[in-house]
């Protein structure tokens, strides 16, 4: 009777645990529907001032995550809105005509973009300044950056009396992990293009420090991201000696300093300069106002496929590009007789070369106008599936070029034949057969196979974007090997044509189908909040876990999900 007694207690534990199971997943479904079930959209009232809280990282799209805001609506707070670029843009061209709003109020807090995206926001804020007369304000008791450099474009710029202005330059690091390996007795094996020495995305783990090529083109880059932000303060007044200083001196920590230097216009606390602006004002979040914005009467349409994320040989996702569903969006945008142009918006540091290549490839078919915006990054894999558009719009601050490829293998030979006594025997027909072997390291056949592949794959890229952008090779061969470039670079080198943000390409993929009036039809796709935690539900959440934060980890993670060549841009260029 023991094995039917074993059954039974099995079958009433499962019952009971898909009992609890049900019963948490229909809490979790209530407590979802308490947070996206909130009030109407308030309307827009006469003399609105709209609200941009610039607080989170700023996204082309605004995907909603109801679970992101639990713990805050559990607690009775406020939940946070995703910041789109994509409703900040039609909140902003349609508020500079609407002669109800009367200003925007930007809510400093901690804010992060890339500076292609900041760029373009700066541009969109000027021209609602610049079309309508009507003033922009900022207040915070603490402004990233970034957030500073949206300020200088304020009419009126407020600081906590005992706040921070975060004004300290632009720098990065890297750690290089050579020497680790060493002691260890892990050998990393990465085959770069010939040639390629910008190529710099596993540098870390091949190098004991920063290669002199990689260290010029960073220095290069900080220092056109400096200039972009100087601008910014140079046309509030704020000359470049003036704003050096101030970053020299971090004078930032002190609000008192901020004043006196002409960084900020005024100190005030946060209560009484929210009632100042409610007293005058109906505050409207700008998101509330771009779901109110009168749907434009047009059957044409105008396609835009957002393309964000590494590039992978998965699926894909809203974070990430893969096999499908860039292809999937292309190719229903082409199917779909209502679209007369599609504008690709490439936001990616790379990734897989096969996966770029089979964009590459559906682009090439497409015969509609096919234009491409650069958001923040376009490069390496990037500016793969960019080259061959009808034309490239880029901001002088998007990360591009990056044209070059790499493979990268680890082995630990010593590691494990000398330190841990392991000794791997093999039978094999070919010399390749038992490759790559973890406990080998490859013999100098091995590599010049390995070498030969990557040569022609990187002689592939090139000859496509050559092909693409109608350039001689000879030409464009000293602007690759690995090389980054901005885009105000690439503009001037020919690798992108027009300097210009979002706006700029629709107008222009417009102009190139030759209609006027056209609704904007926005592709992949994307799923709500509900149904991500619906396929979320029993899968295991390693993400949690958080040493798999570190870049190392990440770094490694990739290279085993994503096999064979490379076009990916080195991850520090992200955080910049």
């Amino acid at each position: 009777m023991a094995w039917p007694m074993k059954n039974f207690f099995t079958t009433v534990l499962a019952v009971f645990t898909a009992f609890v199971a049900s019963i948490l997943l229909l809490i979790g479904l209530l407590v979802i529907a308490s947070i996206t079930g909130e009030d109407p959209t308030p309307k827009v009232e006469e003399n609105t001032l709209l609200r941009i809280p610039l607080s989170g990282t700023l996204e082309d799209r605004a995907v909603e995550d109801p679970l992101a805001g639990l713990d805050a609506a559990l607690l009775g707070m406020d939940v946070p809105k995703a910041l789109g670029m994509n409703e900040l843009m039609a909140a902003l061209e349609h508020a500079a005509q609407d002669d109800r709003v009367q200003g925007i109020l930007l809510e400093q807090g901690a804010f992060a973009a890339g500076y292609g995206m900041l760029e373009e926001l700066a541009d969109y804020l000027k021209e609602f300044k610049a079309t309508s007369g009507k003033p922009i304000y900022s207040y915070g008791e603490y402004y990233t950056q970034k957030g500073a450099a949206l300020s200088a474009i304020a009419d009126s710029t407020i600081l906590h009396p005992g706040g921070i202005f975060e004004l300290r330059g632009i720098g990065t690091s890297s750690t290089y992990y050579k020497d680790f390996f060493d002691k260890f007795g892990i050998e990393p094996l990465v085959v770069r293009g010939t040639g390629n020495k910008f190529k710099s995305a596993v540098e870390p783990y091949i190098a004991s420090e920063m290669s002199d090529e990689n260290r010029l083109q960073l220095t290069h880059l900080i220092t056109q991201f400096w200039d972009f932000i100087g601008d910014q303060f140079e046309a509030k007044g704020i000359d470049r000696a003036t704003l050096d200083r101030a970053a020299t001196d971090f004078i930032g920590m002190d609000a008192d300093a901020c004043l006196e230097a002409g960084l900020v216009d005024a100190l005030g606390y946060k209560e009484d300069i929210m009632n100042h602006f409610e007293d005058r004002y109906s505050l409207l979040h700008y998101a509330d106002y771009a779901a109110q914005i009168p749907p434009v009467k047009a059957t044409d349409r105008i396609a835009i496929i957002y393309a964000n994320g590494s590039i992978g040989n998965g699926s894909g996702d809203e974070s990430t590009i893969g096999t499908e569903n860039i292809v999937k969006a292309l190719r229903k945008a082409d199917e779909n007789k209502r679209v007369k142009a599609i504008v690709l918006r490439v936001n990616s540091p790379g990734g897989s070369a096969l996966t770029s290549d089979i964009i590459h490839h559906t682009i090439a078919d497409i015969e509609k106008p096919l234009i491409v915006s650069q958001a923040n990054y376009a490069a390496s894999g990037g500016y793969y599936i960019s080259c061959n558009a009808d034309a490239i719009f880029t901001n002088s601050t998007t990360i591009t070029g990056s044209i070059g490829i790499f493979m990268s293998l680890f082995t630990a030979e010593e590691l494990m034949t000398q330190t841990l006594g392991l000794n791997v025997e093999e039978v094999q027909t070919h010399p390749m057969a038992n490759f790559p072997n973890l406990a080998k390291h490859p013999d100098e056949a091995q590599y010049a196979i390995l070498q030969r592949m990557i040569d022609r794959g990187y002689a592939d890229f090139t000859g496509k974007v050559a092909e693409g952008r109608s350039m001689d090779i000879d030409y464009l061969l000293p602007l690759c090997g690995g090389r980054v470039w901005t885009g105000d670079d690439a503009v001037d080198n020919g690798l992108a044509d027009l300097e210009g943000n979002l706006s700029d390409a629709i107008a222009y993929a417009a102009k190139e189908a030759g209609i006027e009036t056209y609704k904007l039809y926005e592709l992949p796709t994307v799923e709500d909040g509900l149904e991500k935690y619906l396929k979320s539900l029993g899968a295991a959440k390693a993400e949690n876990l958080p040493f798999l934060d570190h870049p190392a980890v990440q770094e490694l993670e990739f290279l085993a999900t994503n096999p064979g060549l490379q076009a990916r841009l080195n991850p520090i260029f992200l955080e910049l």
